[in-house]
């Protein structure tokens, strides 16, 4: 699945070139088609599938070597888009966008290992209010927003 993942928008995963490769194999079958054409076709295609393949950023074997919290038996994998645990029976994953801001390696990294992570300022809401707050953990190992308690003098 991980590298159906990688290649899924790639030439080399369109099904419907297979459908044509089997309709131009029928036509050299019978004589319709030079097979030097075909060959000619699949050497072109073949250079554009490695040079798209050659570009593809794997940066998910990226392990933070931090224990899972939850199950505490598989790694934190991080991902471009999410770090996740190593181990597939278990839930715990961190998406890296959470409200408008990129988390980066070593915020996941202090949430995974402490449970919270320090204040993190330029959050956004749903309607594009920026505010500042930790992360950490729920009882589910869902990651929540921790808001630091407001200073100043209380109102009379």
């Amino acid at each position: 699945l991980a590298v159906y993942n990688i290649i899924r928008d790639k030439k080399i995963a369109d099904v419907e070139m297979t459908g044509m490769w089997e309709n131009t194999l029928a036509k050299i079958e019978s004589g319709e088609m030079n097979p030097d054409t075909f060959r000619k076709g699949i050497e072109v295609y073949a250079r554009q599938i490695t040079a798209e393949l050659l570009d593809v950023q794997l940066s998910f074997a990226s392990g933070s070597g931090c224990i899972c919290p939850k199950c505490k038996t598989g790694r934190i994998l991080f991902y471009p888009k999410v770090a996740k645990c190593s181990n597939v029976d278990c839930s715990v994953t961190i998406f890296r966008n959470k409200s408008d801001k990129q988390l980066t390696d070593k915020q996941i990294t202090e949430l995974v290992t402490t449970g919270k992570t320090g204040l993190i300022k330029g959050f956004k809401s749903k309607n594009g209010k920026v505010f500042d707050a930790s992360l950490a953990f729920d009882e589910q190992f869902n990651v929540t927003f921790v808001f630091p308690e407001k200073k100043g003098k209380p109102k009379k």
